[in-house]
């Protein structure tokens, strides 16, 4: 690689796929050629790949395997495993033959709730801060309602936003600390596009608690 490339997620998907080709393979057009014919021939499916990342060029294939036999709660599954490394899937398959005839797995959800924290520094009065949360915490939930209507379709959601002090572990520190419920989902992408939200929406609502505080400053 000669040099940096800049703007590279602006590129159009055939630009980053010709940016590839020249700058780290000696045949170009052959590059070319073995990035494409890992496309899926249905548009469609294909634009679903592209979407699923960033900067997605082509696709990335594994074999997919099938680990049999695991009794679990009573009932037996085959597992689905892609995986490049054989022995994986035939350690999985003995381990779940030979827990099969000794009871299985016995599963428990315990819980589905997962939590989250928007981290900030705050010099400020704590009594004003603590009051800005009150007074504002309504807006939080409703910044963020476009993204959890469809999680609380499913009864799931944001349960609580606390605000946390924690000055005692770290000066002037704080946290908006966030109870969420994501169901059967893992909620990662959830979860995060909400804490995002969060912090911008803590921004945006404390200049005027920001101002006051400059203000409050200049007149001692």
């Amino acid at each position: 690689m000669n040099k940096a490339v800049a703007g590279f997620s602006k590129l159009s998907k055939e630009d980053k796929i010709n940016w590839i080709a020249n700058e780290f393979f000696s045949v170009p057009k052959d590059a070319v050629t073995t990035i494409k014919q890992y496309w899926n021939s249905n548009e469609k499916l294909q634009q679903l790949h592209d979407e699923f990342i960033e900067n997605t060029i082509t696709n990335f294939y594994l074999p997919m395997g099938i680990a049999p036999n695991f009794l679990v709660n009573g009932n037996y599954y085959s597992i689905p495993m892609v995986i490049e490394e054989s022995s994986v899937v035939a350690a999985a398959a003995k381990s779940a033959k030979f827990w099969s005839t000794r009871g299985g797995f016995k599963t428990t959800v315990l819980n589905s709730e997962k939590i989250g924290q928007v981290h900030f520094i705050y010099k400020g009065d704590v009594q004003k801060l603590e009051l800005f949360f009150k007074e504002n915490k309504p807006k939080f939930f409703a910044r963020t309602a476009s993204i959890t209507k469809n999680m609380q379709k499913r009864g799931g959601g944001i349960l609580d936003i606390q605000l946390i002090n924690k000055t005692k572990e770290l000066d002037n520190y704080f946290q908006l600390h966030v109870t969420f419920e994501t169901k059967d989902s893992m909620g990662a992408n959830f979860i995060n596009s909400c804490l995002e939200q969060l912090a911008e929406t803590l921004k945006e609502e404390s200049n005027d608690l920001m101002f006051f505080q400059k203000k409050k400053k200049t007149f001692k």
